[in-house]
Order: structure tokens, then C-alpha cells, then sequence
């Protein structure tokens, strides 16, 4: 059987009658089990009731959640009402193998998990044609780099941080036997088709740039040996700083980089989003840095975000994908900041992936940083980005 890709969503403001919608929505498709349920959802929802009931009703399909900013996407649109929405995407692979693997804490050792989900499927030490990574956010860096270590460069990696509405911590993971709002889920997938990745950002860069000159984990404190703070504002027009406190909403158009590569003699970049102005001056982002590093400012507009955007679910020949295949669905991974920022605009992207892709099923999580591989491989966590995989067969 050729794989299938299917997505369902439902707008029920109660977990357990919106996962019985799910699986009554599914069942009118094909009375078959998923080979794997994706399972995104606004922080309204109860994951441990979501996972309770699917898994209730498909005990043997394997099943990854996470937390959406603000409602979830489709290509039948944005899916929230009052707060409420959960979107599925369903694979039916009976040649393909899903393992999963799920763990709590800030410690968990990634390289494990990673065997573990390869002997879930019956794969021990085969290389996966895909890693999908979800994780509470401030921890994905050290994450990335054990993948790394475990599995080399050559496996794609897609992923996305949980998000809640308001950075507020209460984001959800789910997997096959646990919820937890602080953790890891990963899974590797063995698909009976081909796999199209992308990773982009929807932002070029300004004029501006600085060194780091003095930072602590995810806190930029100097840039030029000035308060970033104020450095960040003057660079984006500012009379005068912002005051301590968030500014995740207001710098969603003005990221700071850092330049990773060149590609045909064009820069390419890692972006940062400035979440908040600290006491002491500084800048709290949602990446680590690094001493010594280079940060530029960056921009965008709402129409020119959402055409770079739109750069994520193109396929291209020259990345190997043979020109024969036709895509049959696609995860899409977005950045909440970015969906913010799109305003009503948002329902466009799904009209323009609808004319480069065709009328296939997608879904599209809202995250607080996004995962992915740069043009020359390299395994990057990043803001403000959209990391996709499209899934063509012949």
C-alpha cells in the first residue's frame, strides 16, 4: 500500500470529545489503524487526556505531541475557537517503520532516547530517513549537538519547541506512554517514500551589526561593550530602550542572526528573537550565544515574511529529489513569532502553499524555535524560522 497522509482537526472545547472527534473523523477515511499520529493542540487542551484517548482507540499506532501557539494549521486553515484547537496528522505506512521515544527532565541523554526509538520500530542502528523533534524550550542546543554525536550529519532533523500562548511555561509534550511539560520527545521515521526538506528564514539583513561582548547562556548583556539592550534599540530606531519586561511581540520584524555559511556567494543565517529586556540591560533570546559572536540586525515586512516563508514547502531537483515525484503531505513547522507577526494574513500562506504544492494535506505547528539542517548540513536551533518536510511518492 502506498503511504497515505491524512489530517483532521477538531474546534470541541473539551479534550476528550475533541480526540473522540479525531478518531471518528479518521475512522471515515479508512477503519485501518495510523501507522503515526501527530498530535498538535493549543495550551487549552489536556495533552494527558488527548494521549489517553487516541491511544485508547489506536493502542498500537505510535503517537507524538506538542503544544501549539495560539490554534494549529491545515490545508483546510487555522483551526482555534476560544482558546480551543487540535489538529492530527495521520501516516499510513504498513512498509514504513515509526519509533518513538519520550523522556522528563532537563538532563536526559538524547543519544539514548534515539536508540531506544530505533529498537521501538524494529530499526537498532539503521539510520533514519527523518528524526521529528519536539522539546520544552532551553535545552535544544545541547540536544541537537548529541543527535549529532549519536548519528553523524548525514540524517535530516525537524523540530519545533513547544509553545503556549504567552510564554508562560505552559506548553505540553505527549507521547505514547507520557505527558510532560518540561522534556524531549523524538521520533525517527522509516517511510516507504521519498522526504523534501527545507529550513528558511523569512528575513534579510539591515545595516547594523555588533559584536557580543559579554553574555550568560541565552542573555546577551553587552554588544560593543554597551548594554545590548539599548544597542538593540537604537539599531531599530528607538529614542530610548524598552523598558525591563517582555518584547517578544514588538521585535518580531527586527531579529538579531548570526551568519552561519555562504551558499553561491550568498550569506545564510541562524536568527535569534529578542523575548526580553532583563534588569541589568540586557537581551534574554531564545538561542544560546556565544562570546565573541556577531549579531546583525535583521527585518521584514508582513508580505515579505510570508513570501520567504512560502520559500519552506517548494521542492527542489537540486537537492536530489527526483522531478517525477508528487508530494502527498507535508509537516510544516512555524514559528509562533512569525504567525504573530502575519496577523490576518496567516490564511494566505494556506492559499499560496495550495499553488506551489497542489491541494495535498498538511499541518502546521506554531513553535517557540525551530530545528533544522542549513544548506551545508549544518544542525541549527533557531527563531523565527519554518522547518518543513514534504513527503513525495511516485
Amino acid at each position: 500500500m502506498v503511504l497515505k497522509f491524512l489530517t483532521v482537526h477538531s474546534l470541541a472545547q473539551n479534550s476528550s470529545l475533541a480526540a473522540q472527534d479525531i478518531c471518528a473523523r479518521l475512522r471515515r477515511y479508512t477503519e485501518q489503524a495510523p501507522s503515526l499520529l501527530l498530535v498538535y493542540f493549543t495550551q487549552a487542551h489536556d495533552g494527558a487526556i488527548l494521549r489517553e484517548e487516541l491511544k485508547r482507540q489506536f493502542p498500537v499506532t505510535r503517537l507524538l505531541g506538542c503544544s501549539s501557539c495560539g490554534g494549529v494549521m491545515t490545508e483546510m486553515g487555522h483551526h482555534a475557537r476560544q482558546g480551543y484547537g487540535l489538529a492530527v496528522a495521520a501516516l499510513y505506512d504498513e512498509r514504513g517503520a515509526y519509533g518513538i521515544a519520550g523522556a522528563r527532565g532537563e538532563h536526559v541523554d538524547v543519544r539514548q532516547l534515539l536508540r531506544r526509538a530505533m529498537s521501538d520500530c524494529g530499526r537498532p542502528g539503521e539510520l533514519p530517513q527523518l528524526i521529528l523533534l519536539h522539546t520544552s524550550p532551553g535545552q535544544e542546543e545541547g540536544l541537537l549537538a548529541g543527535i549529532e554525536a549519536e548519528l553523524g550529519a548525514s540524517v535530516p532533523v525537524v523540530g519545533g519547541s513547544a509553545a503556549d500562548n504567552g510564554v508562560s511555561g505552559e506548553w505540553q509534550l505527549c507521547w505514547d506512554d507520557e505527558v510532560s511539560s518540561d522534556g524531549i520527545v523524538l521520533a525517527v521515521l522509516y517511510p516507504e517514500c521519498q522526504l523534501a526538506f527545507q529550513f528558511h528564514s523569512g528575513y534579510v539583513p539591515a545595516e547594523h551589526s555588533g559584536e557580543i561582548t559579554a553574555c550568560s547562556g541565552r542573555e546577551v548583556l553587552t554588544i560593543d561593550h554597551q548594554p545590548a539592550a539599548e544597542v538593540y534599540a537604537r539599531w531599530c530606531g528607538r529614542d530610548h530602550p524598552w523598558s525591563a519586561g517582555a518584547i517578544l511581540r514588538e521585535t518580531t520584524l527586527t531579529p538579531l542572526a548570526r551568519q552561519v555559511g555562504m551558499l553561491d556567494g550568498i550569506p545564510y543565517y541562524k536568527l535569534s528573537h529578542p523575548e526580553a529586556v532583563t534588569e541589568q540591560g540586557g537581551l534574554r533570546l531564545f538561542t544560546d550565544v556565544v562570546q565573541g559572536e556577531r549579531l546583525l540586525l535583521m527585518y521584514s515586512s508582513q508580505e515579505g515574511l510570508l513570501q520567504r516563508s512560502l520559500n519552506a514547502i517548494r521542492i527542489e531537483p537540486t537537492y536530489g529529489v527526483d522531478a517525477e515525484l508528487q508530494p502527498i503531505g507535508a509537516l510544516i513547522i512555524f514559528c509562533a513569532g512569525c504567525r504573530l507577526a502575519l496577523g490576518e494574513m496567516l490564511c494566505q500562506f494556506v492559499e499560496q502553499s495550495q499553488a506551489r504544492l497542489g491541494k495535498i494535506p498538511f499541518i502546521t505547528p506554531f513553535t517557540f524555535g525551530e530545528q533544522g539542517r542549513l544548506p551545508h548540513g549544518e544542525l541549527a536551533h533557531g527563531n523565527l524560522m519554518v522547518s518543513s518536510v514534504i513527503f513525495l511518492t511516485s
